[in-house]
């Protein structure tokens, strides 16, 4: 314990400017990245061979980057120009197919995408173009105007909405059109106010995170009005507190809940090309390869370099160096938009007190102190994916977006959820879910406990029962979980069965199952669960605190469509009453207070915003 104490005092102690100078970089071996190059050429020089419209444009930006071949890259802005929508009158005008084997115009994202890449090139690149590459440049920087303004993005998809902004701010300087950068300017100014007041609609997105610093730092690099660049940096700031507060320093990760994830097991994601340089990892990251040409090539540093912009130390080393810590930050203007973070040395637990899509992760919790051990999470399912493996659309793996009503408390939560998923109006039709069920996935690594007892998982053909009421903990080192089941569902309105199971050997993780339905689910089901964690337990201390949270009183009554739980919380009761059937929170109590931002009780968030008079 001592020496992780230690260690992480001085990795904060680097962090913070001790060893400034020896914070990662991304360097480039050019005799490399030009061989890299060729081999993408092979690919964007066969019209036979299907490349992304992010990949092309990519290719573009890395090889002018390092002055490499401006025939070839005049060729990829050619290509690139083939892929974008220019039928008159077409609805999608001047947007941009997502990947040349598609027909038409399948992601309307993808013009976003395309003109943050193309106002670098016009911003930061323009003497080493061609003049033919310059100008299909701003020729296709011209007609995506049109796409931009039609494809309609709500403020609180955040790293579209902003990316867009910087787009339109982008080629409305270049090609001198002072309309189309004042529309930049005020969908940037949109943003901003609408973060100021409610937060950051994606929150914790382990992938989008990162791309909204991209963004952020053209804006703040290259915008031409000196107050944009200003509140740029200010909401690079803001995001880089948040990431701050809600960092897992023993799991290089974020910690916290997400409104939007790849990764349900470990919650990595293309935020870490930033935490990376901030010198927050202990190992480069493997980053995704989205849309790249051949995959992420570890020479092609010009879009990385260009966009980056390290925190200041003083944005984030004293929060996180706050341990333990209790993080609360608002993602949207409803109340139950809410997150909640606790941060132990040992253990975390996080929450959330709404679903926002079916790929997010809306209670996440951390133990140990190893990258290798997965994340707790605890969501519903009815693919057959209880780990998040199965990818479906853009590489996401897509769950249930169930009724929540939570409240958190510090480190403990009481949580419930409500689904039925072949209701009318639902995503899902009869036949496509193959059961319904929660699952909580817990590390390979941990000890589980059912009460006083040390459990084994069995396999998915004969798992191992979780006794009616008894408590479970997941043990791992000298932090703990405790997981009590206060009431379980069928979709028959009967007691649903929970079983603890290991579906490989090898496997990373296992899982406590509740089966709300074993085929294809007609009707509702609803779990209503307490979890509290602690860290620095010995033998004795984790007997003891087992006995207490098993103890303490708690309980959960569905009536009438009414689900009425009420727990004896550390710090005071906390409770929830909610109609599941019509998704309404009559009454949440207990809960952490509201804050923008707040680390143990301060809102460092309206602190940040304040100072700009927001």
């Amino acid at each position: 314990m001592m020496m992780r104490l230690c260690l992480g005092l001085i990795g904060v102690w680097i962090a913070a400017g001790g060893l400034r100078a020896a914070l990662p970089e991304w360097k480039s071996d050019p005799a490399k990245a030009a061989a890299e190059l060729e081999v993408q050429w092979r690919h964007v020089e066969n019209p036979q061979r299907a490349v992304g419209i992010r990949g092309l444009l990519r290719f573009a930006v890395e090889a002018n980057g390092i002055g490499w071949r401006p025939d070839r890259v005049e060729a990829a802005l050619r290509r690139a120009r083939t892929m974008q929508d220019l039928k008159t009158g077409s609805p999608t005008y001047g947007n941009f197919q997502w990947n040349s084997g598609q027909a038409g115009i399948t992601d309307l994202n993808a013009v976003e995408f395309a003109s943050q890449l193309l106002g670098l090139i016009r911003k930061a690149q323009s003497e080493r173009l061609t003049p033919a590459a310059r100008a299909t440049v701003d020729a296709m920087m011209a007609d995506a105007v049109a796409g931009l303004r039609s494809h309609t993005v709500n403020v609180e998809y955040t790293n579209i909405f902003v990316m867009k902004a910087w787009g339109l701010i982008a080629i409305g300087e270049t090609l001198g059109q002072a309309e189309t950068a004042a529309d930049g300017y005020r969908r940037f100014d949109e943003w901003l106010a609408y973060t100021a007041q409610y937060g950051i609609g994606e929150y914790g997105a382990v992938v989008y995170y990162g791309i909204d610093l991209d963004s952020l730092a053209l804006i703040a690099r290259w915008a031409g009005r000196p107050e944009a660049r200003a509140n740029a940096e200010r909401a690079i700031r803001y995001l880089w507190t948040d990431l701050a507060a809600n960092w897992w320093a023993p799991g290089d990760r974020m910690g916290g809940t997400n409104a939007r994830t790849y990764d349900y097991l470990f919650g990595t994601g293309y935020t870490e090309a930033h935490t990376w340089t901030a010198g927050w990892l202990r190992q480069p990251p493997d980053l995704e390869g989205a849309g790249w040409i051949g995959g992420v090539q570890p020479n092609h540093t010009t879009f990385r370099n260009a966009v980056l912009r390290r925190p200041d130390p003083e944005w984030t080393e004293a929060i996180r160096g706050q341990v333990p810590r209790t993080v609360v930050q608002s993602w949207g203007p409803k109340p139950e938009q809410t997150a909640v973070n606790w941060i132990g040395r040992g253990v975390s637990l996080a929450s959330s007190g709404a679903s926002r899509s079916r790929d997010e992760r809306t209670l996440v919790l951390n133990l140990g102190a190893s990258p290798a051990v997965p994340q707790l999470t605890l969501f519903m399912e009815g693919r057959g994916d209880p780990y998040g493996l199965r990818k479906l659309v853009g590489g996401k793996a897509l769950h249930l977006t169930p009724f929540l009503a939570t409240v958190q408390r510090g480190p403990e939560v009481l949580q419930v959820l409500s689904d039925e998923p072949v209701r009318p109006g639902s995503r899902n039709r009869p036949g496509e879910l193959s059961y319904f069920a929660t699952h909580f996935t817990v590390p390979a690594q941990a000890e589980v406990w059912f009460g006083d007892e040390r459990a084994k998982p069995g396999p998915a053909t004969a798992p191992t029962e979780v006794p009616a009421g008894r408590a479970i903990f997941v043990r791992l080192g000298d932090a703990v979980v405790g997981l009590r089941i206060l009431m379980a569902t069928t979709t028959a309105n009967g007691p649903a069965p929970v079983r603890f199971v290991a579906d490989g050997a090898n496997d990373a993780a296992r899982r406590i199952t509740i089966l709300h339905a074993a085929e294809d689910p007609r009707g509702r089901a609803t779990a209503a669960v307490w979890l509290r964690v602690a860290d620095g337990l010995d033998e004795a201390t984790f007997a003891a605190w087992r006995r207490e949270f098993a103890g303490a009183v708690g309980r959960a009554d569905l009536a009438g469509g009414t689900l009425k739980a009420e727990v004896a919380g550390l710090a005071g009761p906390l409770r929830v009453e909610a109609d599941v059937e019509k998704g309404e929170r009559i009454r949440l109590e207990g809960g952490e207070p509201w804050a923008l931002l707040g680390v143990n009780g301060r809102d460092v968030g309206r602190e940040i915003w304040s100072a700009a008079g927001r």
